[in-house]
């Protein structure tokens, strides 16, 4: 089978988009995924990067929107031109934004399946970072297009349960048309290992997109306190994308301000399999969001990679996270402060067993709950959508 991707993303760090296409590569098919550019090229000779030349600034609202536009011609002209000479047997498109779908035009018109990825509901999105309402225009333009892009596409896939509850309340699209893979860790890359010896000093970790939802500043303000109660404290931050958009520049101005820059250390983006020898080294993994309509209901990707690792995690309560696990497994954040911060912060260095109780509940989870039981649904979405010859 011949297959395409589109991502408006670097392939190296989507860890949703390099679990499918190395599944479909290891059963011998071939994936050509067009993305973001990067220093990056896959091992598996079954996977070919097609690279947009330019890279991603989030600036302001109508530079997203350009951005959006020069990849969505990139993709489509590169789409149309190859799929012209060799049929994919379906083409496989991630969100954001969702009209990424109609990239493949082409390819559906001559016989390919189309399958859309909806990482994120992007109307819930741009309703919290840009403060709008519902009833605003923009809003409901990218309502108005999510609606044609689900009827464009053979087969809808998204993250978790409740985002698929989002899309059926306002879409005509029939229940088994959406289908939910979770966003659990490849556990190749993401699995409990003793570490070998003792690290010097004691690792704050985040790993991900730089931006307001995800609420750092709560750590940040925390850290001139625990940095006289906690010997050797670093906080490691570990972005996306380098440089992302006028939040991280402000992050930069608030470390200054705090004095605190010598404790944070801020590292380039860095390749999945770089992340992976990264993230052994942590000592509290942090996931901290600001709590609204959008990430009540969101599964950060980069939680169940620190969980499946057994890295203690500090994370604020949300809908999604309190019903999915217990707090066994997270040590929750109800009030989500920064003094609610270094109180449970400073509980977790204080208290060894704690943190090994944490980590023990959370690795059982993931036995359960992992990627090669989500690659099965993805195998039944391919079979049904192309049936074997």
């Amino acid at each position: 089978m011949r297959v395409a991707m589109v991502v408006y993303a670097p392939y190296s760090r989507d860890a949703r988009v390099r679990r499918y296409a190395e599944s479909l590569a290891q059963k011998k098919h071939r994936v050509e995924i067009i993305c973001l550019h990067e220093n990056y090229q896959p091992a598996d000779k079954n996977i070919r990067l097609i690279m947009f030349p330019l890279g991603r600034r989030r600036i302001n609202l109508p530079w997203y929107f350009l951005e959006y536009a020069f990849f969505f011609l990139y993709a489509l002209t590169i789409l149309s031109w190859r799929s012209l000479f060799h049929r994919y047997s379906f083409v496989h498109v991630h969100n954001m934004p969702d009209f990424l779908v109609f990239t493949a035009l082409i390819p559906k018109l001559i016989g390919s399946r189309i399958i859309l990825d909806m990482h994120d509901p992007m109307p819930e999105l741009f309703m919290t970072k840009y403060c709008l309402k519902r009833k605003n225009r923009l809003v409901r333009l990218v309502l108005f297009m999510e609606k044609w892009c689900f009827a464009f596409a053979d087969k809808i896939i998204t993250a978790n349960g409740e985002f698929k509850k989002i899309f059926l309340s306002r879409n005509s699209a029939p229940s088994e048309k959406i289908e939910v893979i979770n966003n659990f860790p490849d556990q190749k890359l993401f699995k409990y290992q003793k570490r070998s010896g003792r690290l010097s000093g004691f690792r704050l970790m985040y790993m991900g997109t730089i931006d307001e939802r995800f609420n750092l500043e709560i750590a940040l303000e925390a850290m001139p306190r625990l940095i006289k109660k906690i010997s050797g404290l670093q906080f490691i931050i570990i972005p996306k994308i380098e440089n992302e958009g006028n939040y991280y520049r402000h992050l930069l101005n608030r470390i200054n301000e705090l004095g605190i820059n010598k404790y944070v250390v801020i590292k380039k983006p860095l390749s999945l399999e770089a992340i992976s020898k990264e993230i052994i080294k942590a000592d509290i993994g942090l996931t901290l969001l600001k709590k609204n309509l959008f990430t009540e209901k969101i599964m950060p990707l980069k939680l169940t990679e620190f969980l499946a690792c057994g890295i203690p995690v500090v994370a604020t309560k949300t809908g999604l996270l309190e019903k999915t696990f217990s707090d066994k497994m997270i040590c929750f954040l109800e009030k989500n402060t920064s003094e609610e911060f270094y109180r449970k912060v400073l509980d977790l260095y204080r208290d060894k067993n704690l943190r090994k109780s944490l980590s023990r509940h959370a690795v059982l989870f993931f036995k359960k709950f992992n990627w090669p039981a989500e690659e099965k649904k993805y195998d039944q979405i391919i079979k049904s959508l192309v049936p074997p010859t």
